[in-house]
């Protein structure tokens, strides 16, 4: 069997153009090899832990689970009118997924590539996301951002999990190099090889962020949010059932946007080898769609509202549109 997979899409705010981009290539794709008499299992969902989405639940003062629920329903909704032909819509705040995490967690424990240490560095709410002193800067005006995204981080110093990442440096190379990334992102990630990969924080204090996975045996950690959303593409094949995994696993097509490459293609496939699970046949990652040449993003309020664009020109002039202007190099406008 096939299978095919979008990004898990974030609940932080409602989808837009850019989200609908990624889920109409992800079922264009399937629909191809469907076309070619191949079974095809095409995964899509959202991704509903951390502290940017217990934010703004806050901020529209709903309880946490009903603005998730309210969120991914609009997701859905959205992907059902667009006529995106998913097999599985996975939530990570389901219980299935609750089970898939936590024993991935214990199988990597278990192999030996978990460690309990402190971590004092850089982190990022925005992104969710630990980063380097390489890869912060000072603005003028005093604030540490990150270089990639520019968003605000905070330096933290607190004791977590730590996952053995350096331990899979050379074997990440290689499978980078055998062509597995398809697009111009590749070669940011061989910046980041080139640099050397330290280990990496894989939980949080639940004194600070109580929303998410808690770590098995440990109640005072939060399972990181990227940990618990990566592992959703093994919870759309059954696993930790290998009666029901093996036939679906590994994923031959993972659809994401180059925002979340290194994601995608350094903590991922550690975080599988680790629980000795096969490496995904392909990522693709896709180019962005801009406003005015700017990233649209929920929290730049610069978005593309999908609906307005379907109920102008139908859905299959908007779906052509989508597969006809957007790109792997070059940004569509």
């Amino acid at each position: 069997m096939m299978m095919v997979t979008t990004p898990i899409f974030y609940v932080n705010g409602p989808p837009h153009i850019g989200h609908l981009y990624s889920a109409v290539l992800a079922d264009a794709l399937s629909r191809w090899h469907k076309m070619q008499g191949r079974e095809t299992h095409m995964v899509t969902g959202t991704d509903e832990h951390g502290m940017k989405v217990f934010e703004a639940a806050t901020k529209h003062d709903m309880s946490t689970i009903s603005y998730c629920d309210f969120i991914s329903d609009k997701f859905k909704t959205l992907f059902d009118r667009a006529d995106v032909k998913y097999d599985e819509y996975m939530r990570t705040t389901s219980e299935i997924h609750h089970t898939c995490v936590t024993h991935l967690w214990n199988t990597i424990l278990a192999n030996g590539y978990l460690y309990e240490g402190s971590y004092d560095g850089w982190y990022c709410v925005s992104d969710e996301a630990f980063l380097t002193n390489n890869q912060v800067r000072k603005r003028e005006d005093g604030v540490h951002v990150s270089i990639e995204s520019g968003h605000v981080v905070d330096w933290v110093s607190e004791k977590n999990w730590i996952f053995k990442l350096s331990a899979f440096q050379k074997q990440i190379e290689q499978w980078i190099s055998s062509g597995v990334i398809l697009g111009q992102s590749a070669n940011s990630l061989k910046r980041l090889l080139e640099s050397g990969l330290n280990d990496l924080s894989v939980s949080r204090p639940r004194s600070r962020i109580k929303w998410g996975i808690q770590v098995p045996n440990d109640p005072s950690q939060t399972i990181y949010v990227w940990l618990d959303a990566l592992g959703n593409y093994l919870t759309a094949t059954g696993y930790p059932d290998k009666s029901k995994y093996s036939s679906i696993w590994p994923a031959d097509f993972q659809i994401i946007g180059k925002d979340i490459i290194r994601f995608h293609c350094i903590y991922w496939p550690a975080f599988l080898m680790a629980a000795g699970m096969t490496l995904p046949s392909s990522i693709i990652a896709h180019a962005h769609w801009t406003v005015g040449h700017e990233k649209m993003s929920k929290s730049k309020g610069n978005v593309i509202d999908p609906h307005c664009f379907i109920d102008k020109f139908g859905i299959d002039a908007v779906r052509y549109f989508l597969l006809r202007e957007g790109g792997l190099a070059d940004d569509g406008d």
